[in-house]
């Protein structure tokens, strides 16, 4: 959920606008709370976007609409988010201005640059922000690569070029902060699943990876061509990726990948399916693979699946349950704990020193991870010999000067969650009465009240039962209806309103199921006359 605001002048420009995942309680994904944007939305000039992944893009068809303003973005970025808008009938509501690179953009009292950097998607850039009293270069997400297969390198010589100039802060991804040497190239990653895939001539082969790593999705081409196969894409955002490639004038010398309806008409040995669900979501193509449940492509026994992709932390178990799904049908795995089938878009520690040398930042603001990689990269940066650093939380208002770096205010931050058409706050009365019913279930009761006395009508539990505990069902049921007879009526006597009875029901039905079942369900009275 990258979402940045840099101000100058009362001037804003914002940096990024992600999303992220989140199933639970009906959530399909999350979203940064527009709520100080809003309040400012005269104020911001411009959004400025550092790649095409869905951490860094994935919240603007969401978010923009009530901001508004210009975005900027390179090529394939563009493209991605054009695509992603169609889907909101955006596209041509929202004004995106190409970017290319060794290009100075100026937005109000900001000048913006736009540097190549390293990563697993194309065209991935470092920004860098000059104001009069100083320039601040934010590095999105990055790594030393020398020999890319795709795309640019890091351009070193234009980071030195600030870092001659002078560098007021560096605020730096910290995803990889606890790794001490960086990842291998993803030129031996290509050859490496190249002689993976030629090692095993007579199985199937199933490749899972990020879809938006054109770099791997063209290795596991040369990997299927190399080996006497043909390979076939599936899942649709494969298909997106492949589109979108093409007419970003990548992959201009592959042929159109093969739709998974070839896939189950071809010799074993002469397909390598290349499918989403790396990460183990609920809707992937290999999720519904491996049980059982995908329309197309059947798993069989002696197939082989290739997880290349490493398992972003909180998606450990969605991972580890499709592995053990695909072993109990037979299928041997291989991920990138057995072979280096993997290299990381991110810098190791090796590489933020590389670039604390080139940039040589006044001060420095970790971002991009947890609390635990922040204070890793603090650490790092403390042995470098840089003294001002500053972790900051969000929300966070941090004042920039070539003094030092302070945390001035705070700005109210949240959650929201994109739930069905709607954006709702992550921490309100929805997700908590949803969390009280996932946990505890929910009774509904009908009581009928007149003459005095009072009636329990029907009862509808849901999420407490078994079907085989009917008996004990209508146990609770018959205490329920004793107990309000008893407790109720004297109170319906003295002529109190429905909503004192509800109030009253709701208890008492509560301490009845506490006492039976040792649970407190959600409870719905309704009272009629």
């Amino acid at each position: 959920m990258n979402l940045y605001a840099y101000i100058y002048n009362d001037q804003w420009i914002l940096v990024d606008m992600g999303m992220g995942f989140d199933g639970d309680l009906g959530r399909e994904l999350i979203v940064p709370s527009p709520e100080e944007l809003v309040k400012n939305k005269s104020k911001i000039k411009a959004l400025f976007i550092t790649h095409s992944h869905e951490d860094h893009i994935g919240a603007i068809p969401y978010l923009w609409p009530m901001i508004e303003c210009p975005v900027y973005a390179r090529p394939f970025a563009l493209e991605m988010l054009r695509d992603k808008l169609s889907q909101f009938d955006l596209d041509k509501r929202i004004s995106i201005i190409k970017v290319s690179l060794n290009n100075k953009l100026v937005v109000g009292d900001f000048s913006v640059e736009f540097i190549a950097m390293a990563h697993s998607t194309p065209e991935s850039s470092a920004l860098a922000i000059t104001t009069p009293d100083g320039v601040v270069i934010h590095s999105g997400d990055w790594r030393i690569d020398d020999d890319p297969v795709l795309g640019s390198k890091t351009d070193e010589e234009k980071l030195k070029s600030y870092g001659d100039k002078g560098v007021l802060a560096l605020v730096c991804d910290s995803t990889n902060v606890f790794r001490d040497q960086q990842y291998g190239a993803e030129r031996d990653v290509r050859q490496n699943l190249i002689d993976l895939v030629k090692r095993y001539p007579k199985n199937r082969i199933l490749i899972t990876c990020f879809a938006s790593n054109l770099a791997r999705l063209e290795s596991c081409y040369l990997a299927a061509k190399e080996s006497g196969r043909q390979m076939v894409i599936v899942g649709r955002s494969l298909k997106k990726i492949e589109r979108i490639a093409k007419t970003s004038g990548y992959f201009s010398n592959i042929p159109a990948f093969l739709d998974e309806k070839k896939a189950n008409s071809l010799d074993p040995s002469k397909v390598l399916l290349v499918c989403t669900g790396s990460q183990g979501e609920v809707n992937s193509a290999l999720s519904k693979m491996s049980n059982d449940t995908h329309k197309t492509v059947k798993i069989e026994e002696d197939d082989m699946v290739i997880f290349s992709s490493r398992v972003i932390p909180g998606n450990e178990k969605s991972v580890i349950e499709i592995q053990n799904s695909l072993a109990e049908r037979g299928v041997r795995i291989i991920t990138s704990v057995d072979y280096e089938i993997h290299a990381s878009g991110h810098p190791s520690k090796k590489e933020l020193m590389h670039l604390y040398d080139l940039v040589r930042p006044n001060a420095l603001i970790p971002i991009h991870g947890g609390k635990l990689h922040l204070h890793k990269h603090a650490e790092i940066a403390r042995e470098y010999g840089i003294k001002n650093i500053l972790i900051p939380s969000d929300g966070s208002v941090v004042k920039l000067s070539d003094k030092k770096v302070e945390i001035v205010d705070e700005f109210r931050s949240g959650t929201l969650a994109v739930d069905g058409s709607k954006l709702i706050p992550l921490n309100g009365v929805v997700y908590k009465q949803r969390e009280s019913i996932s946990n505890n279930g929910v009774v509904s009761v009908c009581l009928k009240c007149s003459g005095g006395s009072v009636k329990l009508v029907d009862m509808t539990c849901l999420g407490i039962f078994e079907e085989s505990e009917q008996d004990e069902m209508m146990d609770i049921r018959n205490d329920i209806s004793s107990e309000i007879k008893l407790s109720l009526e004297g109170i319906l006597r003295n002529k109190s309103d429905n909503n004192k009875l509800k109030s009253l029901a709701e208890k008492l039905i509560k301490t009845v199921f506490v006492d039976a079942r040792g649970k407190k369900p959600t409870v719905i009275v309704h009272i009629s006359s």
